[in-house]
């Protein structure tokens, strides 16, 4: 069947839009218990005046800086409700709570003995029996306060052949930061302690020591302010490789064709053959010539311009791209590179450049993620992104364990960014020596989640096989590119799966006629990924180990055919807002002949969340729910009760995104076709950045078919926001309304292939009086993709 009908925008219409009710309820939670209040607020005063006695001292020091306290909360209190009873009790007219540790512990700066007195009374009406209930909850929530110490990751030992990092604390208020900052400085220049500052991002306060003594270490752990202390990461590259001798003929540019640009950060790119003809002439470097080896950066630029011709295989229907080199790496010596100084490479090509919106980053670090804590690499990534609206393509990491029979490492820091696109590897076929089945994810290929369960990598792509012979010695099964001297070799890594999707998000990004929006190119590229027939296993282990699956290449992805239509709703939703759309256009077509609604449908949700980096598991601040499902009627709603805003609602609604619809003997059937398709819903925790849903109407259980799939329906699409309760508070105090731009993307499939679905839809739109367009197309390349 044809694929050439454009995938559609439409706009939500005025009466789609709605306000956030009132609600919850009054009732106590089980882990409450009153009788202890009193006890526990006498104990926490007592606590509270030790640190006032402190501040007291340090004042006397010529000492500024806050006290920082650390509030244990009880396991069973997380929820945000709670927080914010916390946050009532220790905010007065300012934000005294600065941030997450862990998961489980608030962090409370106090400036003055005047706060720890106003904190102390809230608390010490606690105490009686008329004090209002919601803060007894407050109290009732913490287990334990204490005054916060800074964590020590170092090992002693080898302290001075180490470069040592050192993170203060954010207080949230420039100017204690900046104080933090002049102190530090004074404090280690007084003792001859070897210091640089860092630029990690604007809320990450980092220096860089060397050289350290254990006296010194010791005296540094004293100074008030500092948040961790820990070895500085460094970054080496490593480039499996055999070499092979295919001649692969080089492609020239077309004279007066626009080709997108890609930044590819990296060790460098030859000026080879093959790839001469894209290189511009412009490059970024740090480094002498002397320093540099541009192997690594050429086989990565190799696969981004050449990666179908030398696999054979219409991965990413690629038309060629000008390639950027930013040398951010130098030759990779013994020493390696600290993470500061890649960050600062990569925060100056990138800010020298921003008219350059996609690029690659194949470099990371040996170093896990935390189950926990984003890295400082992640939110200096993050920021970047943000600040210069450019998208990074960054490789999930390379793990050896296989060699030795290890379970494989979870993706590397830096591969926790999440305004970037993370990319795993995935095998092309299987030798007998290889570990990994073929269009499996390779054995080398480090797997997630990522840190709170975000689902790292986000999407893979074929980056080769390997395994160990009978005599225990590696071989590979690589994927192709080029040396830096312009033979053709083979490679295996998630730094070459990685540029296939570089390649991807360029050559879509310059088909549209769309300004450049990051979360349209990776909601498509996600939207269109799908998990290999071969890949048996349920979908928690697929998001594991390859995210979404691989994509399509651009042509699949911006194009539908007659039986299916793709949608697409970007806009940016408010704090107290959310969108009803009660009048979605699922085609009545679409119904079998006993009265069922069928098909397919797939949904992909990219959001861009707010990030606050002093917030530990709770990095990303926002979150957006999808229902999509269907209902009996409309019905008027009584707007003059106080809980009550909207007029219009629905009645007998149920969310067809629901695991519980589903049979379960179909969820567990890897044979049955649309098991690469399967509902995506297993993940599906608050505060993910992705969530994507693919759902199969025909494996309703039969109860739910008749309850909910039997027409007449109406269907209807809610998109619901929610922040979390630091994000919230620290808008009031500065009065303004937190929102979160998401882009979702709905495909609907006739599976039985009856109806002219993508016609039925367009008409549907038109009579709901929906604003809708096709995607636009710069005219010269939507010719070339039809011919």
């Amino acid at each position: 069947m044809e694929r050439n009908l454009p995938i559609k925008f439409f706009q939500k219409r005025t009466n789609d839009e709605r306000n956030t009710e009132g609600g919850g309820n009054s009732t106590p939670p089980k882990w409450y218990n009153e009788e202890i209040i009193p006890q526990k607020a006498q104990y926490f005063i007592q606590t509270l005046n030790t640190v006032s006695e402190k501040i007291i001292e340090k004042r006397k020091k010529g000492n500024y800086l806050p006290s920082v306290i650390k509030l244990k909360i009880n396991e069973e209190a997380l929820a945000k409700t709670y927080r914010k009873e916390i946050g009532k009790i220790f905010n007065t007219q300012k934000m005294n709570v600065i941030g997450l540790s862990h998961n489980d512990e608030v962090l409370v700066k106090i400036e003055n003995e005047d706060e720890v007195d106003k904190i102390s009374k809230k608390i010490a009406v606690g105490q009686k029996t008329f004090g209002s209930q919601a803060l007894k909850l407050g109290i009732g929530a913490i287990d334990d306060i204490e005054e916060y110490d800074p964590e020590i990751d170092i090992d002693s030992e080898n302290l001075d052949n180490d470069i040592i990092k050192v993170k203060l604390c954010n207080y949230g208020d420039p100017e204690l930061n900046i104080l933090a900052i002049r102190l530090f400085e004074i404090f280690c220049t007084e003792r001859e302690i070897e210091y640089s500052r860092t630029l990690y991002s604007a809320d990450l306060n980092i220096f860089k020591i060397q050289h350290l003594t254990l006296d010194d270490l010791n005296e540094l752990k004293d100074f008030d302010g500092i948040q961790l202390i820990s070895e500085m990461p460094i970054y080496h590259v490593t480039l499996d490789e055999i070499k092979g001798d295919e001649a692969i003929d080089i492609k020239i540019p077309e004279q007066d064709k626009e080709y997108p640009i890609i930044g590819v950060l990296d060790s460098g790119i030859a000026g080879i053959p093959h790839l001469a003809p894209w290189l511009l002439e412009d490059n970024f470097t740090k480094y002498h010539d002397d320093d540099v080896d541009k192997g690594h950066g050429t086989a990565v630029s190799g696969i981004i311009i050449y990666g179908d011709e030398l696999e054979k295989e219409n991965y990413t229907g690629f038309q060629g791209a000008k390639l950027f080199e930013a040398i951010v790496f130098p030759n990779n010596t013994t020493q390696g590179l600290s993470e500061d100084e890649l960050i600062e490479n990569i925060r100056e090509a990138i800010s020298e450049n921003d008219h350059i919106k996609i690029w690659n980053l194949s470099l990371g670090t040996n170093k896990e993620a935390d189950a926990t804590e984003f890295s400082d690499f992640g939110k200096a990534l993050d920021e970047i992104q943000e600040q210069h609206n450019v998208l990074i393509c960054k490789s999930a990491g390379n793990c050896s364990n296989f060699k030795s029979g290890i379970p494989r490492s979870r993706i590397s820091q830096s591969a926790d960014t999440i305004r970037g696109l993370v990319v795993g590897s995935i095998s092309k076929n299987k030798n007998t020596t290889d570990q990994s089945e073929k269009n499996h994810s390779s054995p080398f290929s480090r797997i997630g989640p990522g840190p709170s369960f975000t689902i790292k990598p986000e999407i893979s792509h074929v980056g080769g096989n390997a395994g160990m012979d009978a005599y225990n010695r590696l071989i590979l099964n690589p994927v192709f590119t080029f040396s830096k001297t312009g033979e053709r070799k083979g490679v295996v890594g998630t730094s070459f799966s990685t540029p296939r999707i570089s390649a991807i998000l360029s050559q879509l990004n310059n088909l549209l006629s769309e300004e450049f929006n990051p979360l349209l190119l990776k909601a498509l590229t996600i939207h269109s990924a799908k998990y290999p027939q071969e890949m048996k296993m349920t979908i928690a282990e697929k998001l594991k180990h390859v995210g979404f699956g691989i994509p399509s290449n651009t042509q699949d992805i911006l194009f539908n055919q007659p039986n299916e239509i793709t949608l697409i709703l970007q806009d940016n939703l408010e704090k107290g807002n959310f969108i009803e759309i009660l009048d979605f256009p699922y085609p009545q077509s679409m119904v079998d002949e006993d009265g069922y609604f069928h098909g397919e449908i797939t949904l992909t949700l990219v959001t861009a969340p707010v990030l606050d980096s002093s917030n530990g598991a709770e990095y990303c601040q926002s979150n957006i729910d999808v229902l999509l499902g269907t209902y009996d009627q409309k019905i008027d709603r009584d707007t003059a009760k106080p809980t009550i805003i909207n007029p219009i609602g629905k009645d007998g609604a149920k969310n067809l995104l629901s695991h519980s619809l589903y049979s379960k003997p179909a969820s567990k059937d890897f044979d049955n076709p649309y098991t690469k398709e399967r509902l995506l819903v297993a993940y599906g925790d608050k505060f993910q950045p992705v969530k994507k849903w693919a759902v199969n109407l025909d494996e309703f259980t039969p109860s739910n078919k008749e309850k909910f799939l039997k027409n007449p329906k109406n269907w209807y699409l809610k998109i619901d926001g929610l922040f979390r309760e630091f994000t919230e508070t620290k808008a009031e105090l500065q009065r303004i309304t937190p929102s979160q731009e998401f882009c979702l993307i709905i495909t609907i499939k006739d599976t039985k292939n009856e109806g002219h679905i993508y016609n039925e839809v367009t008409q549907l739109l038109d009579s709901y009086n929906f604003i809708h367009q096709n995607v636009r197309l710069k005219e010269s390349v939507r010719v070339q993709l039809k011919s």
